[in-house]
């Protein structure tokens, strides 16, 4: 399998830029077309196979106001993709021995226990069953940076469902109380812990929470206005949620727009990369992404995250059917989506893991091929468009199994 060096290689008219393996060219014309289209502005794509980048790549602009073109150390927003990052310094945690997934948050966090949660198991939070999937007061930026309030207002909260008898998508409660967990039992916030264990040793641009020295490596997200947000849920897909969303007591709009002060049209505030938000706030890129998931399930470079029996117990379900926030079909297993309802549409392939983001990024592995694959784009998702548009990472994620030779993908 020989590299095509891609350094100022022109795909349908763009510029893409990196490395891709001959057997995975088609990933690459696939990345250019979405850019040349206009469904991407800018991004980066990378794949792994058995360990190994065949596909490390980019382009279009990261800032057009700016005139800023993407570049291979680009990082961009990557929405609730960063939950994957703060799931995988639980899971080191877990495979260290240092937490126990059947035991309570609590016995960690004692405070955490407070108002019906004393008994809510760590695989609960893990798997968005524990019923902490909102709060009763949005989270602003000031509070964020300084955590200790976010960690007093959960503490405080009361479930909004009896743990474990049903899932939502804990939106932004489910990165704070990760970072509350690993900080109790290793005096590091969720961001410093990864960065240490995790972003550093295999070279990573992923960070929850950016120093403000590397601001000038962000593409900005571009979009949507918040009328624009609010607008997206006229597709059918959202029409539940939407339903949920007009009830400004219930958990659908608690947990989602209620959750932050920070709205689309904060612009000062959207650009505070340095809050450590694992719920929504961490930045990176493609190639990045794809490096972290391919050290979930074998050794990249002599380094591997976690045990073979841990990412097998990671991708086991945990959680399938309607998810009680976003009133459409969710799929879970530990700290990681599963393939299954409209966010990650099933492609027929099983023991898939990853996980999306409303920026319209997605990372995943798959063991059995040996996968894994990373796509941030700076364009906001396809969860802002028209009915039935596809994701992007769909066209994506589809060239990726036929380079492969995996054919099993079902039929458009």
């Amino acid at each position: 399998m020989g590299a095509a060096e891609l350094d100022g290689h022109y795909c349908y008219g763009v510029q893409v830029h990196g490395h891709c393996e001959s057997d995975f060219e088609r990933v690459a014309e696939v990345f250019a077309a979405q850019l040349e289209s206009g469904r991407d502005i800018g991004g980066s794509v990378g794949v792994y196979l058995d360990g190994k980048p065949v596909v490390e790549i980019w382009g279009g602009s990261a800032d057009p106001g700016r005139g800023v073109p993407w570049a291979e150390h680009t990082i961009t927003p990557i929405g609730s993709t960063g939950k994957a990052l703060a799931s995988t310094a639980v899971l080191i945690l877990v495979d260290r021995g240092l937490v126990d997934l059947n035991e309570p948050v609590a016995s960690y966090w004692p405070a955490f226990g407070q108002n019906g949660k004393d008994d809510i198991p760590v695989h609960l939070v893990l798997s968005h069953r524990s019923g902490v999937a909102a709060l009763d007061e949005p989270i602003s930026n000031d509070q964020a940076a300084a955590l200790d309030p976010v960690l007093r207002l959960i503490e405080q909260q009361r479930p909004w469902w009896q743990p474990g008898a049903k899932h939502g998508y804990h939106a932004m409660t489910y990165g704070f109380i990760l970072s509350g967990l690993v900080r109790a039992v290793t005096g590091r916030t969720v961001g410093e812990f990864f960065a240490d264990e995790v972003a550093r040793p295999l070279e990573l641009d992923l960070n929850i929470g950016l120093p403000r020295e590397l601001y000038n490596t962000v593409a900005p997200m571009i979009g949507p206005a918040q009328r624009q947000a609010i607008r997206s849920m006229i597709n059918p897909v959202w029409f539940r949620f939407a339903l949920g969303v007009a009830n400004r007591r219930s958990a659908s709009y608690k947990a989602t727009f209620a959750g932050t002060s920070v709205s689309f049209d904060d612009a000062a505030e959207l650009v505070r990369y340095d809050v450590e938000d694992a719920s929504a706030g961490a930045l990176g890129n493609g190639p990045s992404l794809a490096r972290m998931f391919a050290a979930l399930i074998g050794e990249v470079d002599g380094r591997r995250l976690i045990s073979a029996d841990m990412m097998n117990a990671a991708r086991q379900p945990q959680a399938s059917g309607r998810d009680v926030v976003l009133r459409v079909r969710t799929d879970w297993g530990l700290g990681f989506a599963l393939p299954g309802g409209p966010m990650w549409p099933d492609v027929g392939v099983p023991g898939l893991f990853g996980h999306g983001g409303a920026s319209g990024s997605l990372g995943f592995a798959d063991p059995e091929h040996q996968l894994a694959f990373g796509y941030t784009p700076n364009l906001w998702a396809e969860l802002s468009g028209w009915f039935n548009t596809p994701f992007r990472f769909h066209a994506l994620t589809k060239a990726v199994y036929e380079c492969a030779g995996v054919r099993r993908w079902p039929r458009a």
